[in-house]
């Protein structure tokens, strides 16, 4: 792209915006794109131009703090349903669920795709029962049929997947007739998690990803645009994350395997899932309380270690209500859980207690006609998300959820 950058940002923003009100003249349009492990200081940190500008025109939650655990799967479903991870079911990226009797991983089509794991209505199922199109590009959970519907238009999850190609097709959805147009979309960038897990949140690599996601960015939106000039649309654009990224050199690690070697035959009664801030623990032996019993009295005193059983776990984390938490979970804010055997070589993390963590923040920002332009609110929880969303949308939302739309009502246009 050779033009001016400026001259290209200020047509973004007129595109985004409308001298009628949306309820008046125009179908509503959003388009939420997830930029994975964005932390809430990374614009600031590695300076990507387009979203550096997007960020001074847009309505703003400065620290947007995700839901406990904060990983890829769980935030993202809270995302686009309002719910708690405890409540919507993706405890985890990795979990047993024994009411099903099946396991979720991220890397099992077969579990991605099978709608029982989720509960709640993600925002394109609220759309669907609504008569509204949708379309989702790569967003966790789309996959599968969800409250009775699946998204109008999703592609299969790939990892490798050119940037150019998501684009595109972005375009093209928004270039379809109105009466096939989805009205909410969302596209999801993987690649600034990816190098903050295997460099840092610093590192060079972060930067490098970080500015091609910010240049397909910037060629979208002028992209889009360019579409809602000429067809007379109405076209919002919140960009977030799930989740930031905590650099892991100076904490201790916790390696479990030695630790519940001191009980002998405690290993082989205990399926433990995910290392890093916290671990699941699925009770496998004839006496479960007794052998959970075991496990409290080996991890309790460990410095910076928390264990507890799922009918203990803190009020605070807001994760207790699902039985695929587990039978009881080990975490640590200070330490990192691992395992001797085969060792973790992650160099960055996330899944911290936000509240402990500060570096588990991201932010939101967004642009359009429903937006204040300027408008900052300084921390918000991100189940507040999906209430607002279907606001701009014109959606009504009738079953329980755990967001309010009240909190993120400063962003919006009076």
């Amino acid at each position: 792209m050779r033009l001016i950058f400026g001259l290209i940002f200020a047509a973004v923003l007129a595109g985004c915006s409308s001298n009628e009100p949306a309820s008046e003249a125009r179908k509503p349009h959003l388009l939420l794109v997830s930029i994975d492990g964005y932390r809430y200081d990374y614009t600031e940190l590695h300076q990507p131009p387009f979203l550096s500008q997007f960020e001074q025109q847009s309505a703003m939650v400065e620290r947007m703090a995700p839901s406990y655990p904060t990983k890829t799967f769980p935030n993202h479903l809270t995302l686009v349903t309002g719910l708690l991870p405890e409540n919507h079911g993706i405890v985890s990226n990795g979990f047993h669920n024994p009411a099903l009797g099946e396991d979720y991983f991220l890397s099992r089509a077969e579990a991605v795709t099978n709608g029982d794991f989720y509960d709640g209505v993600p925002l394109w199922s609220l759309a669907a029962s609504q008569q509204m199109k949708s379309a989702t590009y790569f967003w966790p959970g789309s996959e599968a049929e969800i409250a009775g519907f699946r998204p109008d238009y999703w592609v299969p999850y790939n990892h490798v997947e050119d940037y150019q190609i998501r684009i595109d097709q972005l375009v093209e959805w928004f270039q379809l007739p109105d009466d096939e147009r989805p009205q909410f979309m969302t596209l999801y960038f993987h690649e600034v998690d990816s190098q903050g897990h295997y460099h840092g949140a610093t590192s060079e690599q972060a930067r490098d990803a970080l500015h091609k996601v910010d240049a397909a960015l910037s060629q979208l939106v002028e992209r889009l645009n360019a579409v809602a000039d000429e067809q007379n649309l109405d076209l919002n654009i919140i960009i977030t994350s799930d989740h930031g990224m905590l650099d892991l050199e100076k904490l201790d690690r916790v390696y479990m395997d030695e630790v519940m070697a001191q009980e002998p035959g405690l290993s082989e009664r205990m399926r433990l899932i995910g290392t890093g801030p916290v671990t699941q623990i699925y009770a496998q032996g004839d006496d479960k309380q007794a052998d959970l019993d075991k496990m409290i009295a080996l991890f309790q005193d460990i410095p910076n270690v928390e264990i507890y059983k799922r009918e203990d776990i803190p009020m605070r984390l807001r994760f207790k209500g699902h039985v695929a938490i587990g039978d009881a979970i080990i975490l640590s804010n200070r330490g990192y859980l691992d395992f001797a055997e085969k060792p973790s070589s992650l160099v960055g993390n996330h899944g911290f207690e936000t509240a402990e963590v500060p570096e588990m923040n991201t932010l939101l920002m967004g642009v359009g006609p429903a937006f204040e332009s300027g408008a900052r609110i300084e921390a918000a929880d991100n189940i507040h998300v999906y209430p607002m969303m279907a606001q701009i949308l014109g959606l009504t939302i009738e079953h329980e959820i755990d967001g309010d739309e009240e909190v993120l009502q400063p962003l919006l246009a009076k």
